[in-house]
């Protein structure tokens, strides 16, 4: 098969992860396959060197009228096309496999400012669904989602593939590369760590007032968040004032690893997540975790960490103290959250993903 591949958002946060980590396993997995990747050369040059991979220039901005001219650059022999996101060429006349990873454009309207943007969403979210001839959902929760606002009806065509964390994501044990970042980032030897965008639904507010009543606690830990910034949360940038309190920003990944391996606690009081990789990421690292019990947390953790309501600022502080100060439910947490992480690949991911590819094709374009 020739494979189409939208490799634009390879850089984004979250999408991105997604697309970096499933390539090299899908062109590995496939050797008598071609894969046609559309995107930046430069974002895409480590592929170059695979025999089966062609790249095509398509740098059209995301969510733009200028992704509906994809026909003018698709070559005609493309087999099928792999859209990572919602965003899908809907001219595209060949069998097609949409990526969903979470409904929360339809879920939290807000998250999107301008009415023009929420019915321009909400419109390719609905031709992506019935256009497509095959969709992954990342989670059951978000198949759940997908059937309850678009009807049973395209159910048969939704199949459950979980993202997993990159093996770059392990325990750091290298004390020079710990201090070096604590240094690099003037963090305190104790700290609580966030990873993900600073975003309305990440409920990042709650996360802060839970640290402010373990700081009266006595807790010496800081607050390290670390993630992309949306200007609808500039109304608590005063909370980052305190100097308990550290935003990062978007930090590397060679230095994320160590900071999960520095951080006595991950905590992720999200509202909703289509599949939440960052907790999976700290897992794999050691990091005890504690996470929201909403949407598809509580799936993706199973027993290995402790969830909580989401605005339950008690609960979750009362949680992470006991983590914190008892050593061996720390370290057994530790070993529970490793062991957890095991049921993820993207090995496993990409095997799924070509069948999806093999059903399809098969199948030709639904109707």
């Amino acid at each position: 098969m020739k494979i189409g591949f939208d490799a634009r958002m390879i850089t984004h946060p979250g999408i991105g992860r997604y697309i970096s980590s499933l390539l090299p396993e899908l062109i590995k997995q496939s050797p008598e396959d071609e894969f046609v990747l559309f995107g930046e050369r430069g974002q895409l040059s480590g592929f170059a060197r695979e025999s089966a991979v062609r790249i095509i220039e398509w740098t059209a901005p995301v969510y733009s009228p200028w992704e509906q001219f994809f026909n003018v650059i698709c070559p005609r022999d493309i087999d099928l096309l792999h859209v990572p996101h919602f965003n899908i060429p809907l001219l595209f006349k060949k069998p097609m496999v949409v990526t969903i990873h979470d409904l929360i454009y339809l879920l939290f309207p807000g998250s999107i400012t301008s009415g023009l943007g929420r019915r321009y969403a909400g419109f390719m979210i609905s031709s992506a669904v019935k256009r497509s001839s095959g969709i992954i959902s990342v989670s059951k929760h978000t198949r759940d989602d997908l059937v309850r606002f678009f009807g049973e009806r395209w159910s048969d065509k939704i199949d459950i593939i979980h993202e997993a964390p990159h093996e770059r994501f392990r325990r750091v044990e290298d004390k020079a590369r710990i201090a070096d970042v604590r240094c690099r980032y003037r963090l305190r030897d104790k700290i609580i760590l966030y990873v993900g965008s600073i975003k309305p639904h990440k409920n990042v507010a709650s996360l802060i007032k839970m640290y402010a009543l373990l700081k009266n606690w006595g807790i010496p830990h800081q607050l390290v968040i670390c993630g992309r910034w949306d200007k609808k949360e500039d109304h608590i940038k005063d909370s980052l004032s305190d100097s308990n309190v550290k935003y990062l920003g978007e930090v590397p990944s060679e230095d994320l690893a160590a900071l999960y391996s520095m951080a006595g606690v991950l905590v992720h009081l999200s509202f909703y997540e289509g599949f939440g990789l960052t907790v999976l990421e700290a897992m794999q690292c050691g990091t005890p975790v504690v996470v929201s019990d909403t949407s598809s947390l509580p799936e993706i953790v199973g027993k290995a960490a402790y969830t909580v309501p989401p605005d339950d600022i008690v609960q979750a502080a009362e949680i992470v103290y006991n983590i914190l100060m008892n050593v061996h439910l720390k370290e057994g947490m530790s070993e529970l959250g490793i062991e957890h992480v095991r049921k993820f690949s993207w090995s496993r991911a990409a095997a799924e993903t070509i069948s999806v590819y093999k059903k399809v094709s098969t199948a030709g374009i639904y109707k």
